[in-house]
């Protein structure tokens, strides 16, 4: 544990030194676009990419650094630590894994056409998954035309919907099987719109719509058994939208500090009182234990141990992580009061956002039913 933690001072230089005036740039501007629902400005998008920061996780043979799911991990962290705006890390997240499934396929003409131009930042990359349906009764229907195919259907929610170029869409074929498939946004028959959520106004999350869309053949990057590619995309992003929300767990609860520090009630900085020390004490203890499953569910990851499809370690991190920052947020408005409720307007926003961390890549709900399953099976085994 001591060398990991020795890389986390690492990488937190590292992001310090190359990213740090970028991520204050993305801050500056995050309440008003917030209010305007805008996403970061696609010059400085621009500059993750020409700074290497979309391609870092990626293999070098496409531009990128290939650092290991334990560095990465770290460096979302550290950027949702130092970045006000939670789109940021998590487009950067979402256009990675995307990169990474597409450079797996083995194809030329696929990581030509899409990999390396998402590493570069020339190409803006989204998935086209979530459906109010189950997987198996998706209404988003693929079928066989001539030498190619036609896509129909809707989906109802593509995290920075609005700035994708190319859409890792998923839909049924003709016998109910699960494929995926590359549209591009400029496609006849496609058409993308905003989608209203409840938090995330900087994704520029939206709805897109396919109206008998014509597809070559070489847009399947799937041709079967597209949910279990599309389960591996999930499993993947279950670490990845983590990361970053515990980065900034850790700057709330130094805020916290800092404010009670300065706020004097009844005579005596309000940071002195027994009540509130236990307070920010818990806020502690969630932030290092979360850090310390996240840590070692990366470490797994990297060592290879990790299964592709759904992974207990890597489901249980998701789900103890994204509960110790909603804890921490909570216990943030309680000690704070009413300058947490009125005087501040970023801890809201924080809570709205990451709210969503109860339904992404596997609800809170699914994941502890699924991990009770795999507890029963392994206990038969024993």
């Amino acid at each position: 544990m001591v060398a990991v933690m020795d890389r986390r001072g690492e990488v937190a230089n590292l992001v310090l030194t190359r990213w740090g005036d970028l991520l204050n740039e993305i801050s500056a501007s995050v309440v008003d676009r917030d209010a305007a629902e805008l996403p970061p400005p696609p010059e400085l998008m621009a500059a993750a990419a020409s700074t290497g920061l979309q391609a870092l996780a990626l293999p070098r043979q496409v531009g990128g650094e290939g650092v290991d799911p334990l560095t990465w991990g770290m460096v979302l962290e550290q950027i949702g630590y130092r970045c006000m705006d939670v789109a940021f890390p998590l487009l950067l997240s979402i256009r990675t894994t995307i990169a990474q499934l597409l450079y797996e396929t083995g194809r030329a003409d696929v990581i030509e056409g899409y990999v390396i131009p998402i590493a570069e930042g020339r190409c803006a990359a989204g998935t086209a998954y979530t459906e109010d349906a189950d997987a198996f009764a998706f209404h988003t229907q693929i079928h066989r035309k001539g030498d190619g195919y036609v896509l129909s259907g809707h989906k109802v929610y593509v995290t920075g919907g609005l700035l994708t170029d190319v859409f890792l869409t998923y839909p049924l074929d003709e016998a109910g099987d699960m494929v995926a498939c590359l549209v591009h946004r400029d496609d006849p028959g496609v058409r993308v719109t905003p989608a209203d959520g409840l938090g995330h106004r900087t994704t520029a999350a939206g709805t897109v719509t396919f109206d008998d869309v014509l597809l070559p053949a070489d847009r399947l990057v799937a041709a079967s058994d597209g949910l279990t590619h599309a389960q591996r995309f999930l499993s993947d992003q279950r670490l990845w939208i983590v990361c970053a929300p515990l980065g900034r767990a850790q700057a709330v609860l130094e805020d916290c500090v800092a404010r009670l520090t300065g706020t004097i009630r009844y005579g005596e900085s309000v940071a002195g009182m027994k009540n509130v020390q236990s307070s920010l004490g818990r806020m502690y203890v969630a932030i290092e234990s979360a850090r310390a499953m996240l840590y070692h569910a990366l470490s797994y990851v990297t060592a290879g141990g990790a299964e592709p499809i759904f992974d207990p370690v890597v489901s249980a991190a998701k789900y103890f992580v994204a509960e110790q920052v909603r804890f921490v947020l909570e216990l943030a408005l309680r000690v704070l009061g009413g300058y947490g409720y009125y005087g501040t307007p970023h801890l809201g926003r924080y809570i709205r956002d990451y709210a969503g961390l109860a339904v992404a890549a596997g609800t809170q709900d699914i994941l502890e039913v699924n991990l009770g399953a795999t507890a029963v099976a392994r206990a038969g085994r024993v």
